[in-house]
């Protein structure tokens, strides 16, 4: 019995060694130019560093690429409130309607142990000689904190490069080609457009039934055709909303500004799962994100849920019904969305479609208050500058050599040229009641964004339920090999 015992523990031992090996960072982030590459960037990653030094993580290798790298020079993009342009600057600014930019700041960046630029060659080399030292049974979490872009054709959307364009979803498939297929690859992605990621566990990521041998899952700020929520210039960290604010903060246990966070154990077992951590940030953040991970892409192309069928689950059931079929972290997302936007009845996909609709209608309607606004201000703002070029016609162009002699020996007549204009006052209470309209628009879009997440955690139940009724079993093993691993836990040994 002894000698079974011994035998058992080490089986055990060696398939834990076979299942999980070393942990790895690779970090990737930044805009394409300073002018695009905003602090909040810089801040995610500095994040993130506080987060694995102080969970015990801190030894684990963290290959970081970011912006300009070692290079010299001012790459990130921030606004010091207390150093605000000059009045004269800030109206012109407005009349001429440059206001974009205007109170930036630039600076190098100030994150310890980059290991060079965020450019095409920099990752493909760290893919050829680093990615190639990696073993089955590794963890390989690449985290990306920059911009992203839409794709060509849609699904193969990009993130930004410093200096260069974009590397597209395809392209970057090609790179985790590279890498031993039993290396377990895990993305978190906030960009733009980030869903498009997703495919990677496609083969050649072309989403369909034609499945990536490689062991990949991955988590993504919003789908492949929406903006993400996040870049900002704002030096206040407690002000940022962007996805891995909420997804390390699950992990962390800590926000970004060291405040406690109850940590999302749904399942209860100890452990907060990156599966967890995704839950958590659909139910707590308060953005215009779509979170996807890649079970949602996968089930998506894998498996159907049609209406009218006696044997297929459908999201429109009975919530008691698909509440049965779901997973701790589901049922946490369903019930806290389900809370935020009042919804109660049994029927519950009906009843969101039913509240996003009206979302909708509401946001439509405010499209023409606003271009009668823009159109009575652009008028106005013709008037106004027509009264300060007749003056000052040099200030037509902000590069003409006289500019920078009116705007500092004749600041103070600028400014009351402006001001003192009979249609100035008017023209200023339409820029606010148009700002009003926007923040209306703004807050609609985030509760429309809510009905959406709650309405893909039905889809997803649904989808995984008749997966096994639709799919080969291969693909139904390659779901569970997916959900498995969305379901790791990022901790010590």
């Amino acid at each position: 019995m002894r000698l079974r015992c011994l035998l058992g523990l080490l089986l055990s031992l060696h398939s834990c060694s076979v299942i999980r090996g070393e942990d790895h960072f690779l970090t990737i982030g930044g805009g394409e130019s300073p002018t695009n590459n905003q602090v909040s960037l810089e801040k995610n990653i500095l994040y993130l560093q506080r987060f694995l030094t102080d969970s015990g993580l801190g030894s684990m290798s963290n290959d970081i690429y970011f912006a300009n790298g070692k290079e010299p020079g001012r790459d990130i993009q921030f606004v010091d409130p207390t150093t605000p342009p000059p009045k004269v600057n800030q109206l012109l600014a407005q009349i001429f309607d440059k206001e974009e930019g205007l109170d930036a700041s630039y600076r190098a960046h100030s994150i310890p142990g980059v290991r060079g630029a965020a450019n095409r060659a920099s990752i493909q080399k760290w893919f050829e000689n680093e990615g190639a030292k990696l073993a089955g049974g590794d963890r390989l979490f690449i985290y990306y904190s920059g911009h992203g872009g839409a794709g060509k054709p849609a699904r193969n959307t990009t993130f930004a490069l410093w200096g260069e364009g974009g590397m597209p979803v395809k392209e970057f498939v090609g790179l985790l080609d590279k890498l031993d297929p039993k290396v377990k690859v895990i993305l978190i992605m906030v960009q733009c457009h980030a869903g498009g990621y997703a495919d990677v566990i496609f083969k050649d990521g072309q989403e369909g039934k034609n499945m990536s041998k490689a062991e990949r899952c991955g988590f993504f700020a919003t789908s492949a055709d929406r903006m993400a929520a996040g870049c900002t210039s704002d030096i206040e960290e407690d002000n940022y909303r962007e996805y891995s604010t909420y997804f390390w903060a699950a992990l962390y246990g800590k926000t970004r500004t060291g405040q406690p966070v109850r940590r999302p154990d749904y399942d209860e077992d100890g452990h907060v799962s990156l599966s967890e951590a995704h839950a958590y940030v659909q139910i707590t953040s308060d953005t215009i994100d779509i979170p996807v991970a890649t079970s949602d892409i996968f089930l998506r192309s894998c498996s159907k849920a049609e209406k009218g069928k006696a044997e297929m689950v459908n999201a429109e059931e009975d919530l008691e019904k698909l509440m049965g079929l779901a997973s701790a972290a589901q049922k946490a997302v369903i019930e806290g969305l389900s809370s935020q936007l009042s919804l109660t009845q049994v029927g519950r996909m009906a009843e969101t479609k039913t509240a996003a609709d009206k979302i909708d209608k509401e946001r439509k309607g405010l499209d023409p208050q606003k271009r009668k606004l823009q159109k009575d201000q652009g008028q106005l703002r013709g008037q106004i500058q027509g009264t300060v070029k007749q003056k000052w016609p040099e200030l037509s162009n902000p590069w003409h050599p006289k500019t920078l002699e009116i705007m500092t020996r004749e600041a103070d007549d600028v400014v009351k040229a402006i001001e003192g204009h009979p249609r100035y006052k008017r023209f200023d209470e339409l820029s606010h009641e148009i700002e009003g309209i926007d923040a209306r628009n703004r807050d609609l879009e985030r509760k429309w964004v809510k009905c959406q997440r709650l309405m893909q955690t039905l889809q997803s139940i649904a989808l995984a339920a008749n997966l096994e009724k639709v799919a080969t079993p291969e693909l139904q093993e390659k779901y569970r090999e997916i959900v498995k691993e969305e379901g790791m836990v990022l901790e010590g040994k």
